[in-house]
């Protein structure tokens, strides 16, 4: 089993869209790396957030808006032989993406933001609370330096009775 390389644009939207959560991670203000899992929303290339106008992760990326973000499609446990345990591996895509963190204080750039992140589970349409929009912090990321990657692939010509068993 081995990992390849993404580079398909088309994968890679896929990959992220099939994703119900990405991981943030920042610098916080102590320097210390800090990692938060969060819903988003995909849209013209860039992933949108959104949280509490307060706390760490704000503070954090208020002081450094260096992020990264991962994320990583449901996974298959495979193996090549039952009986031994280092053949064994894990089989998804993972995508791993730098960049910096843009805060959107415009009110119906906001609303879009939020749009695309309801889109990522839904097809409704949704209206919203004016107080609400203008007390959330609404930012975007904009996947700069992103790497992708499928692990765990089976070569078929190396082990031809795993694709038969669908495994």
């Amino acid at each position: 089993m081995k990992t390849v390389f993404i580079e398909d644009q088309g994968q890679i939207d896929e990959i992220i869209k099939s994703c119900d959560l990405c991981h943030l991670g920042v610098i916080d203000t102590e320097g210390r790396p800090y990692v938060v899992p969060m819903n988003f929303g995909y849209l013209d290339g860039y992933i949108y957030l959104h949280g509490a106008s307060f706390g760490l992760l704000i503070d954090s990326l208020k002081k450094n808006p260096d992020a990264c973000l991962t994320f990583c499609t449901d996974t298959v446990l495979a193996y090549q032989n039952v009986e031994v345990a280092c053949s064994y591996r894990v089989k998804g895509k993972s995508i791993i993406a730098r960049g910096t963190i843009e805060f959107i204080n415009d009110y119906d750039q906001k609303v879009d933001a939020l749009n695309s992140m309801m889109a990522q589970f839904t097809d409704r349409k949704f209206t919203y609370n004016s107080p609400a929009v203008k007390n959330v912090e609404v930012y975007r990321m904009k996947m700069d330096d992103l790497t992708a990657k499928e692990f765990g692939k089976f070569n078929d010509q190396t082990f031809p009775w795993m694709k038969k068993h669908g495994r």
